[in-house]
């Protein structure tokens, strides 16, 4: 348990380096504005689609993505009814226009690849990397649809078009359509050529490290009055850390779910907002301090929220 715990502490410790490296860059006067305007239009347009494309021709067969895709119906509604929360929080407390699709996204999604991923498989091993790619294809899912719409609200960037055309752009952007070529690929069995296969994961490497290097710019540009918690912030914690692995708790009996794949979901529900939150919040030139403030205190929280998870799923659901 305990070696457990220290490898999740370790992938929390390598998100504050990178993102510490950023923020010195910042203070020492190395990025202006025009670099933190072009760091989230690279990540969102250029390394983000193929990144998606990899990671999901790699992380899943044909065979094992039809026999599980029906076990994706509860964490997506899980993830769905967040949402629901989480529009209902910004209404009931009013929240800034600039930052209502930053709570309601950020209620409903986690960081389930690069937290949840080692964090799941050092807990569980190997049997549960499964169910891990089923959370995180929902919260994909969701993220490249509902939640990147609700962020686009939030910024003043000019909308292509108006109405239902101008929303569908902002829906099937560029790493929706990553997401959706890799399915298709998978599903048809196509077989990319390696050089194809290699630029897009190269390119989509560059996805991880430069969002948080941007995420450590921008809290490096903010004043110390604005880094304080507030109301806002602790509306998304609570969805983050609460209502998130409740909603998961309370369809459990709705669903034929094995043990395994209960503890796997609750500890998906319980990570911090993704990194790709404050990224959007840039491009869409939102509320981008406190999108970077969302993810760097939920990412600090998670140092002592996901000690407690795993005991407590430890204990309470053990098979």
């Amino acid at each position: 348990m305990l070696s457990v715990i220290l490898q999740g502490l370790e992938c929390l410790v390598s998100l504050y380096f990178m993102g510490l490296v950023g923020f010195i860059l910042d203070r020492r006067g190395w990025c202006g504005p025009e670099t933190k305007i072009f760091l989230p239009r690279l990540v969102t347009l250029v390394a983000l689609p193929p990144y998606l494309f990899v990671n999901v021709l790699a992380t899943f067969t044909r065979e094992e993505f039809t026999r599980l895709i029906s076990g994706v119906l509860a964490p997506l509604i899980s993830i769905l009814l967040n949402f629901a929360l989480g529009l209902l929080l910004v209404r009931l407390f009013r929240v800034d226009r600039a930052r209502r699709g930053l709570v309601t996204a950020g209620c409903a999604s986690s960081n389930t690849i690069f937290m949840g991923l080692p964090v799941n498989v050092a807990l569980f091993g190997e049997a549960a990397l499964p169910y891990v790619l089923l959370y995180f294809f929902a919260n994909s899912l969701f993220f490249w649809t509902l939640g990147q719409y609700a962020l686009s609200r939030d910024g003043d960037r000019p909308r292509e078009g108006a109405g239902w055309a101008g929303s569908l752009r902002q829906i099937f952007s560029p790493p929706l359509l990553g997401f959706g070529l890799g399915i298709f690929v998978l599903l048809t069995g196509l077989t990319p050529p390696r050089i194809v296969l290699d630029s897009a994961a190269l390119l989509g490497s560059l996805t991880t490290p430069l969002a948080l290097l941007f995420i450590g710019l921008s809290l490096g540009s903010v004043s110390g009055p604005a880094l304080k918690p507030d109301r806002d912030l602790a509306l998304v914690l609570l969805g983050r850390f609460m209502l998130s692995p409740l909603t998961i708790i309370l369809l459990t009996p709705f669903f034929e779910m094995a043990p395994l794949m209960v503890k796997v979901f609750l500890i998906q529900s319980s990570l911090p907002p993704p990194t790709s939150l404050a990224l959007l919040a840039g491009y869409y030139r939102a509320d981008l301090a406190f999108g970077a403030r969302v993810v760097f205190v939920g990412t600090l929280l998670s140092m002592l929220t996901l000690p407690l998870f795993l005991v407590l799923i430890t204990l309470g659901y053990a098979p």
